[in-house]
């Protein structure tokens, strides 16, 4: 009996455990390619005056770049996003480390002469 309640604890445990699948980023390569992407999308927005409307050719290249550099697939990237989506303390996570990588980046670039 013992055993039969050992079997069935170890089963429900293993149920509620939610593995990241073997094509989603982990999170820190998540942080990487975010904090890539973001600096491009920045660097963008304020060549363009904040012109959000359409994606420019350029940032489309840039962003294909920074998948290059990361060596991702757009089909890799869709997969993280919807794997976080559904994991939204996850994706809080790595979002408050993509923001204080930024955030260092900033500091640097104004202690610039």
């Amino acid at each position: 009996m013992l055993l039969l309640l050992g079997l069935l604890l170890l089963g429900v445990a293993s149920c509620r455990h939610d593995q990241r699948p073997a094509d989603v980023l982990d999170a820190s390569d998540m942080a990487d390619f975010l904090t890539d992407l973001y600096v491009v999308e920045g660097y963008y927005a304020v060549e363009s005056q904040y012109g959000f409307e359409e994606a420019s050719p350029e940032t489309l290249g840039a962003c294909d770049a920074v998948m290059e550099k990361h060596h991702l697939t757009k089909e890799r990237v869709e997969k993280s996003f919807d794997y976080y989506s559904q994991h939204p303390e996850e994706y809080k996570a790595i979002q408050d480390e993509v923001a204080s990588r930024i955030d260092k980046l900033s500091a640097s670039a104004e202690a610039l002469p």
